[in-house]
Parts: structure tokens; C-alpha cells; sequence
């Protein structure tokens, strides 16, 4: 049984409504320019990127607010059910660092909290678990309704131990948001001074070469 997206309205939803200047967002930028223009629409395929057949109706700039949310995100760092923290060099290598800030109050629709159970994400099919087909469907439709005036969606980090919130940010709403982007060049992720500092901080890292 395919996910069916229930009826909603808007005062079902809970936002989260952010200061200006309340962000600070860290993002691993892998290919060129990915740190401020959207994807073509055939690499439109992470959680919230809209579903097949849709694909060309927005993009969105998957940012976290710390790097350890960013690193999980893009499996550059697990963390296994056993408690052991695993590090991924060869992925490690292939990214840099953007970061960012927002200069304008901001309003951000979750996927988890009570949303979760109202967009329907709390009961989700077998064969919809393991795949983003539902949350495609969900993100089509919030942004549909209210992509003019939320600015993305938001969420816990799926990720084991929940290093930190996910700020999905829709491409067309970035400016409206006051995202800034740190000026100067991009910083290997390798390289990153926080990155190295926070790694110390993970006892016994596992790292692999690939």
C-alpha cells in the first residue's frame, strides 16, 4: 500500500518561527557551487526534494546547525547501535564547508513533533520505510500550500544519538530568509578547524579509508 498524504489544514501544523540572526547553519558542499545554487532537477532526490514527476517545481539547500548534523547527514560519520563512531575518510575527502547566517525572522514548518502524526509520518507503510517517497510527497505539498510564506522545513536528525536540527531550506525563499553565506573561500572539511576540534572530542573514532 502506497503512502496516502491525509487531509490537513494549517491550524493542524505546528511552525517554528526563528529570529533574525537566530541561525547559524553549517552545510558539506560536494559538487561546484552546491553551496548557493540549486541542483538540476534530475540530482532533486534527498528527504524533502520533491517526488517524482515534480522535480522541477523547487529545490531545497539542506543545511544543519552544527557540522557533526551536516556530517551525519551526508554518512561521512555513523554512529552504530553498538555505540561505535565510524568516520568515512574517502567520504571526508570529497567535501567543504559552507556556513551561513539569517539576517531576517524566519518560519520553518517541522516533520517531527506533532507534525509528524498529522502529515502522516508517524505510520508510515513497510515498504515506505528505507525510501523518501512519503516525505517528497509531504514536502511537495507544504510548500505547494505555504512556500510563500514558510521558508522550509526542519526536523530532528534521523541519525542515531540526534546530533541536531536539519534546516531545509527552499532555494526560492533564501533571500526572503536574510541567508548569508560566509564570505571567503571554502574550507576543506578536512581542514576545518571545528571539524578537527570536534573529532578529539569522539573517543575511540573508527576510521575507515572508503
Amino acid at each position: 500500500m502506497s503512502f496516502v498524504l491525509p487531509s490537513y489544514s494549517a491550524a493542524d501544523l505546528e511552525v517554528e518561527m526563528i529570529d533574525a540572526g537566530a541561525l547559524s547553519l553549517a552545510r558539506l558542499v560536494g559538487h561546484p557551487n552546491g553551496e548557493w545554487e540549486p541542483p538540476l532537477p534530475i540530482y532533486r532526490n534527498l528527504r524533502v526534494d520533491p517526488p517524482a514527476g515534480s522535480k522541477s517545481k523547487y529545490a531545497v539547500l539542506y543545511t544543519g546547525v552544527n557540522l557533526l548534523t551536516a556530517a551525519m547527514e551526508c554518512h561521512v560519520l555513523s554512529l552504530s547501535s553498538f555505540g561505535v563512531w565510524t568516520l568515512n575518510e574517502k567520504s571526508e575527502a570529497k567535501y567543504q564547508v559552507a556556513r551561513y547566517t539569517t539576517g531576517a525572522p524566519g518560519v520553518f514548518i517541522p516533520l517531527d513533533g506533532r507534525n509528524r502524526r498529522t502529515l502522516g509520518l508517524a505510520s508510515l507503510q513497510a515498504e515506505e520505510l528505507g525510501t523518501y517517497n512519503a516525505h517528497q510527497q509531504v514536502g511537495l505539498s507544504l510548500f505547494t500550500r505555504y512556500g510563500k510564506v514558510a521558508h522550509g522545513l526542519c526536523w530532528e536528525s534521523f541519525h542515531r544519538n540526534q546530533p541536531g536540527r536539519v534546516y531545509a531550506i527552499w532555494h526560492s525563499r533564501k533571500r526572503s530568509l536574510g541567508l548569508t553565506l560566509r564570505a571567503g573561500p571554502l574550507v576543506a572539511l578536512k581542514a576545518d578547524v571545528e571539524w578537527q576540534t570536534g573529532l578529539t572530542d569522539i573517543p575511540d573514532l573508527l576510521r575507515l579509508l572508503g
